[in-house]
């Protein structure tokens, strides 16, 4: 969030367009698909003779409802995301060697099937080594235990991997894309995960996945770590997170996580994965520190941008949903021409498979919650970053034709500033942010701009931009009429509305919006634009063949884009928005207000227009038929108080804190939770999901005996998903030690060491998926 600080003295940055090597790439990737080839340039990809800007969000099939994945995938694209990236975690598929299983949660075909319905196309992850914080990095026991090499070219390992990898291919056949499946949705494919030291094994699995029919326009391996990758055979892609729970508990926030925030072509970061590489090289984190691909080479392309950070016993981030958009937007601003996030939406973990000091990991991971506190939480939950990121997505793809081509240019001793620009026109970015625990100055800012043989000065005086800030303007952006236009507002989309090319932008960090109007015969206007929170006919800026809407900020983290009946539409909406079919929106807390343009043309039973029919804008009034309430309190009832602290014991490769043992809990504070009743009429797809304010060490709750939940706290609300439950859930809480050494948040330990156990309160959120439009 921007904060206002006293800024310095006046700077004006000056940066100029860097040239771009936009030839053929020597990587053995691409395809030949008419009218809509895959090429891999050097500085990005193409896709139908076009510049292609993929964005991809990870979400685990196997870790969520089957019931579920359509409208998770549907919500996905809603929020601009075009692929979604998915692991298929082998120990969950083939818990022996006689058997696979593709059933339920782990039917992956219906599962890629169903995200080419709602219109994503697919990254398959297949290892057979995935991470994933999963046991034994998702090998089965069998597997791990077995005397061979593993994750190497030894024969008896491979004789297992083979058959494996050709189920996966078998399971699959079809969705792979090629020139005869054009249409196929799976158009990428990554082979292990953080392997950094067997390129000619990484070449082994290529071989074997195309040998059992696998094929896609690209193949990806994880570069980070100095990863040695075979040459022309992968594109690499990287990493950046806000901070790590793989990291030791008094290590405080380590530089290499400040590194995300700058504006750099450093694509790789040796911390991620570290601590596995120790603990399979006995201590020794293992980098080479090779580099993987120069960085004029390849296109900069991520698939581990972190989405949030999920917690382990001795280390627990908080990370806030400004920290993930202000990484995503410095890699943009990198270079990046391929998003990729992890996760994208959470998930639950199958009992039994997370990772553990028990199974040979350095850290303890819980048992269930694996909600990564993602955009899009374990059972759909958006959360303010999914907001943030979509307006990131939106513009990715409008710009994608200037944005992608271009490489960045740097102004030396300016980390914080970038311009991506050909020529003719592009982006200038500047940020002032990072995470709360190392906050950034304000700065009084001008950029002088040079493009060829233009130069543009943005804004025409200095403006403070305050702590906490980050944004991208557009620079001589092109106009319907042969004009042009720079601003000191965000472009978030450009489409035609009821005939008329609309440009909509928002403003950045409360910096005065102006645009800049360059004429076709030379000479420009200065015109100071005042954000609006409702776009009308009225209020709307002519200029160049457009017309241009600025957004507050507060109203465009509410825009959303998308096909109502075969037109593209521009949606207001507080709530959860789908496009799936209809256009429905995701009531909870009663009924909602959704606007769009231009107005519809059909609404459904119980959508009410509540404006004029002349306006610009089409408000609605969208009832949920009762279904959905303002949130309803749990009886919460302390049963017995806690006996005591958990011992502190060490355990793992790394000697790091662990966590409680089963028998731990028997010095739990035990609650019993009445779950309020279903109501009458409930429908496929509502959800009910619990909200329990509390603070303490370890958290379990229990239905009918069952471990439905868990939670380390970390002052994050515990959400559970209590659809469908009925009765009682039993909590075990264990207090927190003041005297812990477990890593917390400065913003929230002072609550822990203050209060060690306490309930504060519960409540469920009942929320149903309304149609909008009939």
């Amino acid at each position: 969030m921007a904060q206002l600080s006293t800024p310095g003295a006046p700077r004006r940055i000056r940066l100029t367009d860097a040239p771009a090597d936009s030839s053929v790439s020597a990587l053995r990737l691409g395809d030949s698909v008419p009218g809509d080839a895959v090429v891999v340039r050097r500085s990005h990809l193409e896709r139908g003779g076009r510049p292609w800007f993929p964005v991809a969000g990870e979400y685990h099939y196997a870790r969520t409802d089957p019931a579920r994945w359509r409208e998770d995938l549907a919500a996905m694209r809603s929020n601009g995301v075009t692929l979604v990236s998915t692991y298929a975690i082998w120990i969950l598929h083939q818990e022996t060697p006689e058997s696979i299983d593709w059933s339920g949660a782990l039917d992956l075909r219906r599962f890629v099937e169903t995200a080419r319905a709602v219109g994503l196309e697919v990254v398959l992850r297949i290892g057979p080594w995935v991470h994933g914080e999963t046991r034994n990095g998702g090998f089965p026991d069998w597997v791990q235990s077995a005397d061979v090499g593993l994750r190497a070219d030894d024969p008896a390992y491979l004789e297992l991997v083979t058959p494996w990898i050709g189920a996966l291919a078998d399971q699959l056949r079809g969705l792979f894309r090629n020139d005869e499946a054009p249409d196929a949705p799976i158009v990428a494919i990554q082979v292990e995960n953080e392997l950094y030291d067997q390129p000619e094994h990484l070449r082994t699995l290529r071989r074997l996945a195309e040998a059992a029919g696998m094929t896609a326009p690209l193949w990806t391996a994880t570069g980070w770590g100095g990863a040695q990758l075979p040459p022309e055979e992968f594109l690499p892609v990287y990493a950046g997170y806000v901070d790590g729970f793989w990291e030791d508990s008094d290590a405080g926030w380590p530089e290499n996580y400040a590194m995300h925030f700058r504006f750099t072509d450093e694509r790789d970061d040796l911390g991620v994965g570290a601590d596995v590489r120790a603990a399979s090289n006995g201590g020794a984190a293992g980098a080479t520190g090779a580099d993987t691909a120069a960085a004029e080479t390849v296109p900069y392309a991520t698939c581990e941008l972190g989405g949030g950070m999920p917690v382990a016993y001795h280390r627990r981030p908080h990370v806030d949903p400004e920290d993930v958009a202000a990484v995503a937007l410095a890699k943009l601003a990198s270079g990046s021409v391929f998003q990729g996030y992890y996760m994208y939406h959470g998930g639950v973990q199958v009992p039994g498979t997370q990772e553990s000091q028990a199974t040979g990991y350095p850290n303890d991971l819980p048992a269930r919650d694996y909600d990564f506190a993602a955009p899009l939480g374990a059972f759909g939950q958006r959360r303010r970053h999914a907001d943030l990121l979509r307006l990131q997505h939106l513009f990715a793809q409008t710009a994608a034709d200037v944005l992608a081509p271009a490489v960045p240019s740097f102004a030396e001793g300016e980390p914080r500033a970038a311009l991506r620009a050909d020529r003719e026109q592009g982006f200038v970015f500047f940020s002032t942010y990072q995470p709360a625990v190392a906050p950034l100055p304000a700065e009084t800012v001008q950029f002088e701009l040079g493009l060829g043989e233009h130069r543009v000065v943005l804004p025409s005086e200095p403006a403070v931009v305050p702590s906490g800030a980050s944004f991208v303007w557009p620079v001589r952006r092109l106009l319907p009429d042969g004009s042009r236009f720079s601003a000191s507002a965000q472009l978030v989309t450009e489409l035609e509305l009821d005939g008329v090319p609309t440009v909509v932008l928002f403003q950045t960090a409360g910096v005065p919006v102006e645009v800049v109007h360059e004429g076709v015969g030379g000479g420009s206007e200065h015109h100071p634009v005042h954000p609006v929170a409702v776009p009308t006919a009225e209020n709307g800026l002519e200029v160049g063949g457009a017309r241009m809407i600025v957004l507050d900020a507060a109203t465009a983290e509410t825009l959303w884009r998308g096909e109502v009946d075969g037109v593209e539409h521009l949606v207001f909406s507080a709530a959860d928005v789908s496009f799936d079919g209809a256009l429905s929106i995701r009531l909870a807390d009663g009924p909602q207000t959704v606007s769009t343009i231009p107005a519809l043309t059909r609404v459904g039973d119980g959508v009410q227009r509540i404006d004029g029919p002349g306006d610009l804008l089409g408000v609605y009034r969208v009832d949920g038929h009762g279904a959905t309430s303002a949130g309803l309190e749990a009886e919460i009832v302390r049963v017995s108080e806690a006996l005591g602290t958990v011992p502190v014991r060490h355990g793992g490769s790394a000697g790091r804190l662990a966590a409680p043992l089963e028998e731990d809990f028997a010095l739990a504070a035990r609650y019993r939770l009445r779950l309020p009743a279903t109501p009458d009429g409930a429908r496929p797809g509502d959800r009910a999901i619990l909200g329990i304010d509390w603070v303490g060490d370890v958290g379990r709750a229990h239905h009918d005996g069952v471990l439905v939940a868990d939670q380390f706290w970390s002052g994050r609300l515990w959400e559970i998903d209590v659809t469908g439950l009925s009765g009682e859930l039993e909590l075990g809480l264990l207090p927190w030690s003041p005297d812990s050494a477990v890593h917390l948040d400065g913003r929230v330990r002072p609550l822990a060491d203050r209060e060690g156990l306490a309930v504060f309160g519960a409540r469920v959120h009942r929320s149903r998926l309304v149609p909008v439009t009939a």
